[in-house]
């Protein structure tokens, strides 16, 4: 272990390749390509071998709080250029039929609960949408971007000023899914 004051290290997978120039990591995988800066001031990293230092001279909390984080943003980007992302949202609906189409970077709902306009949501990042009949598939190689395209389309179709027991309209996420494991949110 080196001078610092707290370290941690994270082993880089074997068909993932990691370059760190200053304070931005590259993740080059079989999927594509994530970079990312990370700004803070107080940790620094490095590559050891096959493995991601992250590192820092003082012994706060906080500040070790900010090691993890780097390794868990590397360690994502990691799995995203492996195995990619993939969430999966449900289209609920009990009386009006709705319709969701995608066009360029935007998701248009029509016909929610029975509006005469449409409900528009916007994908961020490099996202590949599917639409079905009753469900939505997002899918990419960013965690980030995809979540929270995902949140966008669920937030889009939230109801206000009515009963949400009653009113069970929208579009929910219901499953999350990273390589080959699964999440199920229901």
């Amino acid at each position: 272990m080196s001078n610092a004051a707290y370290e941690k290290r994270l082993e880089i997978p074997s068909d993932c390749q990691v370059t760190i120039e200053e304070k931005t990591i590259t993740v080059n995988g079989p999927k594509g390509t994530l970079s990312r800066t990370f700004p803070e001031p107080l940790v620094q990293f490095k590559l050891d071998g096959n493995e991601v230092v992250a590192s820092t001279d003082i012994s706060r909390k906080k500040t070790r709080a900010l090691v993890g984080t780097v390794l868990a943003h590397t360690r994502n980007m990691c799995t995203g250029v492996q195995h990619g992302y993939e969430y999966t949202l449900k289209i609920v609906y009990s009386h009006f039929p709705m319709t969701v189409e995608v066009r360029g970077e935007k998701v248009f709902i029509k016909n929610f609960i029975g509006e005469r306009g449409m409900r528009s949501a916007r994908l961020i990042g490099d996202v590949e949408v599917k639409t079905t009949e009753d469900e939505v598939i997002i899918s990419g190689i960013d965690i980030e971007h995809v979540s929270q395209s995902a949140a966008n389309i669920q937030l889009a179709t939230k109801i206000r000023d009515k009963d949400r027991r009653v009113f069970l309209d929208g579009i929910y996420v219901i499953r999350k899914r990273k390589g080959e494991v699964v999440k199920s949110i229901v």
